[in-house]
C-alpha cells in the first residue's frame, strides 16, 4: 500500500473536517481552489454522499452480512461512473485498508476515503465541497459533531445564469431561483441554530471583490494561519475537480475575474430577470442584492414562467442534463434484488 491509515488518522479527518454547502454555480470550486492552496487544507471533488446516506444507511441496516454489504458498495463506487471514483483513490488500497482497520460500515467506508484523500496529499485538514449538503446539515452534525460548515450563496441571477450555461444545470430560472430561495431560508435558520464557531455564510461578490479579507476570515473559523498563496489558487498543482469537469470548472485555472458576477445582465433575457426576481421575493434584498427590472404585467408573467418550466419538462422528457453518474440508490436496489 502507498500510505499507512490509522484509526488516529481517521480521527484526525474527523475532528478537523468542514463542509462547503449552498446554492450550485456559487463559486464554491474557487472557493474551493483558494482553500485547496493551503499547506495544511485540502477540498476533494464532490462527493454527495449525505444525498444518499438514508436510503444506504437503510439498507445497510437490514443486511445480514455488514461485511458483505460494505464490499458490495465498494464494488458499485468503482465499477460505474461515482461520486467516490471521482475521489481517484485506488480500489485494492481501500479494501485493504478496510480489512486492517475493520471499517465495515458505510459512514466508516466514507471517512476511509477522505482520510486516503488527505493522507495522499500531505495535509491536515479535509473540506468537503457538495453544495447540495446544505440539505444535509443535521446528519453532517450527528456524523462529524466537531465540523464547521460554510455555505456559499450568489445572486440568484448570476447563479441561474450560470446554470443555464452549464450543459448539466437546469434551464429555467424558476427551478434555479426556487432552490435558491429554499437554500437561503435554510442558511438563516441555521445562522440561528448553529454557534458562530461553526458556520459562516459566503458571499460571492465578498470573496471576489475583498478576497483577503474573507480568507482570513475564513482561516479564523478553520483555526489555521492566513497563507498568502491562497490568492495564487490557479498556480495549484491540486485541481480538487473530477476529470470530467475541467470545461466549466477551467474558469479556476485563471486568476481572478472580478466581473464574472455581472454576466447575467447581458446573458439573461429580461422577463428572465424579472421571473427570478419575483420568485426570490425579500430574499433578494434580504441577502444584499437589489432589485433591477419591473415586474412583468400579469399576462406576461404568466405566460413567460410557462416558456420557462417547459423548457425544464424539456429537459427532464430528453434527459438532456444528465450527468450520468450510478447513484447509490442503484446499488441498494440490486442488493435487495
Amino acid at each position: 500500500m502507498k500510505i499507512d491509515i490509522t484509526h488516529n488518522d481517521l480521527q484526525q479527518t474527523k475532528d478537523h473536517i468542514f463542509f462547503i454547502v449552498g446554492t450550485s454555480r456559487s463559486g464554491s470550486t474557487l472557493f474551493q481552489s483558494m482553500l485547496s492552496s493551503h499547506s495544511k487544507v485540502v477540498v476533494p471533488p464532490e462527493t454527495h454522499y449525505f444525498h444518499s446516506k438514508a436510503v444506504v444507511d437503510q439498507a445497510f441496516e437490514r443486511a445480514q452480512d455488514k461485511e458483505q454489504f460494505c464490499r458490495g458498495l465498494i464494488d458499485f463506487w468503482y465499477a460505474h461512473k461515482t461520486r467516490m471514483r471521482d475521489l481517484g483513490l485506488d480500489k485494492q488500497e481501500v479494501l485493504q485498508h478496510a480489512e486492517n482497520l475493520k471499517l465495515w460500515s458505510p459512514i466508516q467506508l466514507y471517512i476511509l476515503h477522505l482520510t486516503m484523500y488527505r493522507k495522499e496529499r500531505g495535509k491536515e485538514i479535509l473540506g468537503e465541497k457538495t453544495p447540495l449538503h446544505i440539505l444535509h446539515i443535521d446528519e453532517i452534525m450527528d456524523a462529524f459533531p466537531k465540523a464547521r460548515i460554510i455555505s456559499m450563496f450568489r445572486d440568484p441571477r448570476a447563479a441561474s445564469y450560470s446554470e443555464i450555461k452549464a450543459y448539466f444545470g437546469s434551464p429555467s430560472v424558476l427551478v434555479t431561483t426556487g432552490r435558491w430561495k429554499r437554500y437561503v431560508n435554510i442558511h438563516f435558520e441555521r445562522a440561528e441554530s448553529l454557534p458562530r464557531d461553526s458556520y459562516m455564510m459566503m458571499r460571492y461578490w465578498e470573496l471576489i471583490q475583498n478576497t483577503e479579507e474573507k480568507l482570513r476570515e475564513v482561516s479564523e473559523l478553520l483555526d489555521i494561519a492566513y497563507e498568502p498563496q491562497m490568492l495564487e489558487y490557479y498556480k495549484r498543482d491540486e485541481k480538487g475537480f473530477a476529470k470530467g469537469e475541467t470545461e466549466w470548472k477551467k474558469g479556476t485555472l485563471k486568476p481572478l475575474q472580478k466581473d464574472k458576477n455581472k454576466e447575467w445582465r447581458e446573458g439573461l433575457e429580461n422577463w428572465q430577470v424579472a421571473l427570478i426576481e419575483n420568485r426570490a421575493g425579500h430574499f433578494l434584498t434580504k441577502m444584499g442584492y437589489e432589485q433591477s427590472t419591473e415586474p412583468l404585467p400579469f399576462l406576461k408573467k404568466w405566460f413567460f414562467a410557462g416558456v420557462d418550466m417547459m423548457r425544464s419538462l424539456w429537459s427532464t422528457v430528453t434527459n438532456s442534463r444528465d450527468e450520468g453518474y450510478h447513484e447509490p440508490q442503484d446499488f441498494v436496489k440490486a442488493y435487495n434484488g
